[in-house]
């Protein structure tokens, strides 16, 4: 009788000391978390560094970890959305600049590259209203070559920056396609619809994003779905305008409501499916596989796979925050980040590695 392969397990790869929606790994092995001042967590430092013995420090420390309310936050971490890593090693946050349902003050909206083994800062980036009018926020970023993108969930747009030359171009903004509809619904475990105490649901415009490996297409989605897709060559050309680009946009995929998504160098898409507690592989071919499927899934958000080829999902919770559960907070401690080491195959769907720009 042939040998089958064990099935995925995850495993506890590190514990945050507040909600943790982000992780980022070097190729050390040294792991960064992702923190974000929801209420309940104020005393959030943003951004952490896993020790060795998985206590979780400040990162980069002093005032950058110390913001309190009133206080400028043009030099300090105020709601750190989405944290990654890239080729170049160095680690990249992205700070809304305003607890939610605030606007952010001047300069406290920014987008920080750091250096993981000194903490120095490298690198702050903010934009003019053009590029980030008001109502604007940033949420995740990759970045393919010299080319830095963004998506902004407030209005709904993509950003497209050029590190080498800082030329900067804000696409489809505010389109139809880049917000949520009437027909997807955002939910959390066992299909529970997110809304506060009011009846009121979330409006998260475009959130997720992904760059394939040769830098061919870009897919983004909101958190209901669907995925959609248009190649990055149609968004660089300047002379198409948001109208030309949206006849453009493809729906790639009908999707269950997600907190995350990574590709893999095969261009496999996994999704955070908060709705079944489980990570699902959408390949190139439209395939579906579920990768694994843990109870300890609450609200599974930004995944990110390693040089290593460790997939890390940190669990957010962030369904049970009292502005997605009908006004009551049931998040609780332990905030857990888990890891599972990528298999080469999975059934008939062979695998590949980090996508890391």
């Amino acid at each position: 009788m042939a040998a089958t392969a064990a099935a995925p397990v995850l495993s506890v790869a590190a514990i945050a000391p507040f909600l943790c929606s982000g992780v980022a790994v070097t190729p050390d092995e040294t792991i960064f978390l992702g923190m974000p001042r929801f209420p309940g967590n104020e005393a959030t430092f943003s951004v952490g560094r896993v020790a060795p013995d998985g206590t979780v420090h400040p990162f980069p420390g002093g005032s950058w970890n110390a913001w309190k309310p009133g206080q400028d936050g043009s030099a300090a971490f105020v709601m750190v959305n989405a944290i990654h890593l890239f080729a170049d090693g160095t680690l990249w946050a992205v700070d809304q600049g305003a607890p939610p349902g605030q606007s952010p003050e001047p300069g406290a909206q920014k987008l920080v590259q750091l250096d993981t083994t000194s903490g120095a800062v490298l690198r702050v980036l903010r934009f003019p209203e053009d590029i980030m009018p008001p109502g604007a926020q940033f949420n995740d970023l990759r970045i393919h070559g010299d080319l830095l993108f963004a998506t902004d969930s407030g209005l709904g747009g993509i950003v497209i920056h050029n590190l080498k030359t800082g030329r900067t171009l804000r696409r489809l903004s505010a389109h139809p396609l880049l917000r949520n509809d009437a027909t997807h619904i955002h939910k959390g475990g066992g299909g529970r619809i997110l809304q506060d105490a009011q009846g009121n649901r979330p409006q998260v415009q475009s959130d997720d994003i992904e760059i394939d490996a040769d830098g061919t297409w870009f897919y983004f989605a909101v958190p209901a779905g669907p995925l959609k897709k248009i190649r990055v060559a149609d968004l660089l050309d300047d002379r198409k305008s948001d109208i030309d680009l949206a006849a453009l946009v493809q729906v790639a995929a009908e999707i269950p409501s997600i907190g995350g998504t990574c590709i893999d160098t095969l261009g496999n898409i996994y999704l955070s499916n908060g709705e079944n507690a489980r990570i699902v592989i959408l390949s190139p071919d439209g395939r579906r596989t579920t990768l694994v499927q843990d109870p300890r899934l609450t609200s599974p958000d930004a995944l990110f796979i390693d040089s290593k080829r460790t997939l890390y999902v940190p669990c957010s919770q962030i369904e049970k925050l009292a502005m997605f559960n009908g006004g009551t907070d049931g998040t609780r401690a332990p905030f857990l980040v888990l890891s599972l080491p990528l298999p080469e195959q999975l059934g008939a769907l062979r695998l590949g590695a980090a996508v890391e720009g």
